[in-house]
């Protein structure tokens, strides 16, 4: 559906890829997903047969510096990968 143009394209099965690069970037990573929005956000998606999601605003995690870092569509329905930089003390 969308990603960041620098998030390379990962296939299913890529799970240990693709956190060896969140690692690399020094990134953490948290997702959210349409599954589990309020049943008038998951009902209108399951029940249209439409890959529009538009109309969803994923969760953001608490705290700051989160930004999308993609949404892509699962077995499961649309999820919102959201990503901050690791901050060291």
């Amino acid at each position: 559906m969308w990603q960041h143009p620098d998030m390379p394209d990962f296939d299913e099965g890529d799970g240990d890829k693709c956190k060896a690069w969140f690692a690399e970037q020094g990134l953490e990573v948290m997702m959210d997903s349409l599954e589990y929005a309020s049943p008038e956000i998951a009902d209108r998606y399951f029940e249209s047969n439409d890959p529009d999601c538009s109309y969803w605003e994923p969760d953001r995690p608490d705290g700051e510096g989160w930004y999308c870092l993609a949404i892509h569509d699962t077995d499961d329905g649309p999820v919102c990968w959201w990503a901050r930089r690791v901050t060291t003390p």
